[in-house]
């Protein structure tokens, strides 16, 4: 476990993309943040080393599924932000990671903050579109969001459609952000 946190935090550091500058940054941080997820978690970790990639991602065999509730394939939802903000424990992890000068400066795993930090979780960003009499007389709109939800256990998390319903106020401008408390990832 230890070599997995020494890694990502030194992989995450490099890759992040406010430091690397490559074309190709953007997904190898991504990658970075779904190994991590997986090789953090010991179920994950164990379906991986067992079963490999393809029987994380694809599922699997029934017959060792009845020890282990993992029959369906492994999809990584998250964001690399928030797993890099959990790992780090705040929103501006880079300024306590490098000097002035650009330079990487030495911190014991978690930083300053340290990983038990309390977070809140990332909003949950979606367009709505409206014409422009909805604008000039107001409506009300729904919209379909899909979050992640702690499951009871505490360690796994699901995928949950919800309807959220918007009063379109008459005059609002373009750009307008309506933010619905707690409705985000857990």
């Amino acid at each position: 476990e230890a070599a997995v946190l020494l890694s990502y935090r030194k992989l995450a550091l490099k890759y992040h993309p406010l430091k690397c500058k490559e074309p190709w940054g953007p997904k190898r941080f991504q990658q970075l943040a779904e190994a991590y997820d997986v090789l953090s978690d010991p179920m994950k970790k164990g379906i991986y080393d067992k079963f490999g990639e393809e029987g994380l991602k694809g599922g699997i065999p029934l017959e060792f599924a009845s020890d282990n509730p993992w029959s369906v394939g492994y999809v990584f939802h998250n964001n690399p932000e928030k797993v890099f903000r959990e790992f780090f424990g705040g929103d501006n992890p880079f300024a306590e990671f490098f000097a002035e000068d650009g330079s990487e400066v030495l911190l014991p795993f978690g930083g300053p903050r340290g990983r038990g930090a309390l977070r809140q979780d990332p909003p949950i960003v979606r367009d709505l579109y409206v014409s422009l009499e909805d604008l000039f007389h107001g409506c009300t709109k729904k919209i379909k969001i899909s979050r992640r939800v702690m499951n009871e256990d505490g360690q796994t998390s699901t995928i949950r459609d919800k309807i959220l319903t918007i009063d379109v106020q008459p005059g609002w401008k373009r750009g307008t952000r309506i933010t619905f408390e707690k409705e985000g990832d857990q």
